[in-house]
This record gives C-alpha cells, sequence and structure tokens, in this order.
C-alpha cells in the first residue's frame, strides 16, 4: 500500500520558497546559496529580520556592486536604504501579499510560470501581474535588463534577487533623474503649500532621489524629470511637453474630490482646464507632483519610503 503524504498550504510554500533561495544572481558571488554550508548573516537590528540577507549581501559584496553599479559606497548604502524602504512600501517587507500573488509565486518557482501567465491572459488579457516583496511586473524586470543582469523572471521571487531588483533599477532611475537636471535638495509643491493642502514633503532631503523612488510606482516620464509652470496655476508639467492634459477628459474631473479644489476658493480655477500649454522657461526647481494611485498618493509614498529610511541607522 502507499503512503499518502498530505502538504498544507503552508507547508506548500515553504518548500517552494526554501527552493527559491537556493537561487543565484547572474555574473555575482553565489553567497553560498547552492552549497550546504551558508554563510553567517550579521544581524542588523533596524532591519526588518527577514531583509538581513539582503543588507548582508550587499555589504559582503560590495567592491562588485560598487563596479557592477558605477557608485561609490555612500551611495550605495542609501540607494540600499531606499531599495528597503520602497519593499517596505509595496508590502511590508513581504508580510503583505495577496493570495494570488503567492500562489503565482508558488508555480513560477515550481516552473509552471507559462500555466499561471497562460490563465492571466484567459481570465484578463493581460498577464501582466507585480509579484514579489518588490512587486515587480515581468514587464518591468526586463525592461530594466534584470533577466539579464540577475536573472529570470520567475525565479526572481528570493529575497536577495528582489532586492537586487529593486536596487539595480532605483539605481538606473536615480542616474537618469540626475542627469535630467533633478537635484539633490529638497522636494516641494508650491501649489498645494500656497492652498494649505501640505505644509512641506517629509522626503530625503534629495529631490532626484524622491522622484526615483516614486517611479519604483508610477511613470517615469511623470516622474524622472524638471516640472514647469503651465498658463493655468493650479497645474504643472514635465518641461518636456508643449501642451499637458491634468485630466484624460472630464468624467475624470471631480473638484469635490480633489485636496487641492476644495480647498480653492476662486470658482474660474476650478472649470475643467482641458488642454493646458507648458511654459518650457518657467522651470519650478525641485517640484514634486501630486501624482495619485489607485489608493495613495505619491508623497504619501515617498514619505512613506523616506520615514523608514531614515530608521534604518544602524549599517
Amino acid at each position: 500500500m502507499k503512503k499518502v503524504i498530505k502538504l498544507t498550504e503552508s507547508d506548500l510554500i515553504n518548500i517552494v520558497k526554501r527552493v527559491l533561495e537556493e537561487q543565484s544572481v547572474i555574473g555575482a558571488p553565489n553567497y553560498g546559496m547552492t552549497s550546504k554550508t551558508k554563510p553567517t548573516i550579521k544581524h542588523y537590528s533596524c532591519v526588518p529580520k527577514n531583509l538581513n540577507v539582503f543588507v548582508n549581501y550587499v555589504i559582503d559584496n560590495k567592491n562588485f556592486l560598487l563596479k557592477k553599479l558605477n557608485l561609490d559606497y555612500k551611495t550605495l548604502i542609501l540607494l540600499t536604504k531606499a531599495s528597503i524602504g520602497i519593499i517596505g512600501r509595496e508590502t511590508k517587507f513581504g508580510s503583505y501579499t495577496e493570495g494570488w500573488d503567492t500562489a503565482a509565486e508558488i508555480l513560477k518557482g515550481m516552473g509552471l510560470g507559462s500555466l499561471w501567465d497562460w490563465g492571466l491572459q484567459q481570465k484578463y488579457g493581460s498577464k501582466r501581474q507585480s509579484l514579489g516583496i518588490a512587486q515587480f511586473t515581468p514587464d518591468t524586470w526586463e525592461r530594466y535588463g534584470l533577466d539579464k543582469s540577475i536573472g529570470d523572471y520567475d525565479s526572481s521571487f528570493n529575497i536577495i534577487n528582489q532586492g537586487l531588483g529593486t536596487l539595480y533599477s532605483l539605481n538606473n532611475r536615480y542616474k537618469k533623474a540626475l542627469s535630467n537636471g533633478l537635484k539633490q535638495e529638497p522636494s516641494v509643491n508650491p501649489i498645494l503649500i500656497k492652498y494649505g493642502v501640505i505644509s512641506n514633503i517629509k522626503g530625503t532631503g534629495n529631490h532626484a532621489l524622491d522622484m526615483s523612488i516614486l517611479s519604483h510606482n508610477m511613470p517615469e516620464e511623470k516622474t524622472l524629470y524638471p516640472y514647469c509652470k503651465t498658463n493655468h496655476p493650479l497645474y504643472a508639467s514635465p518641461c518636456y511637453k508643449s501642451k499637458t492634459t491634468p485630466y484624460k477628459n472630464k468624467e475624470n474631473f471631480n473638484p469635490k474630490e480633489s485636496a487641492l479644489l476644495t480647498k480653492v476658493s476662486d470658482p474660474k480655477l476650478k472649470i475643467f482646464p482641458g488642454e493646458l500649454t507648458v511654459n518650457k522657461s518657467e522651470v519650478i526647481s525641485n517640484y514634486f507632483p501630486n501624482l495619485t494611485g489607485p489608493n495613495h498618493s505619491g508623497i504619501g509614498y515617498v514619505e512613506e519610503v523616506s520615514k523608514y529610511i531614515r530608521s534604518f541607522n544602524c549599517f
């Protein structure tokens, strides 16, 4: 008679996680992940326990990373802290994931990613799903070349690979932001401050880094460029544009739900703005846009990540 072995959902998840932890990073020291003897992990008390392995990896392999990312050590540590902060904002350091995410990570870790992608395509017409503790989509993973520098997306769900994916992509955006003219000065939004919506932005104190952090969650075309004034006092736009539309259409425009427009008393300013002209010569220095996501604001996103960064004071 054959012996029947029953596995609970948690048993299956733990087995897959152990398999994922044994994967290495392309071109990097293997950190002992495929050998029986694993390195001693130093504990950093200011970092969530599960992220210690990532911090250890970065510090133990700093020479490799400094050369690969073309950074100095101070910036490497800053971007490492920011990467952990992003992970904290995205999934509470991996403590919060949706059931669909867990199922997808299990199947992909077992080599059944194509089956999962097919199911998503059939049900939703798209296979783009954010997975892992840093919430990458397959498209984003490939767009930053992480499939070549770190490894295949379906094998990316261990702590080190997710951390490195965040670090590599953040480094890419940070350099792009600096090259586009963003400065290492505090972020501001004079429009929101003028109308009393906010008093300041509690970011990193580095506008280029703030915008680079935000673009982990929001489009680069809205986050990595200087902003200019328009012919409307309430709206700014990336300076590379000649025309801009703050709202897609009138259906998306609801003054009663806007934190800014509810503070404005002039009724003329509450009218649907339509298409606006960008005044390219009037750059708003260190402007941080009032972008919103499904359930969050760009300012809130960066302020939360920045708060995490300030707490990582033990390395």
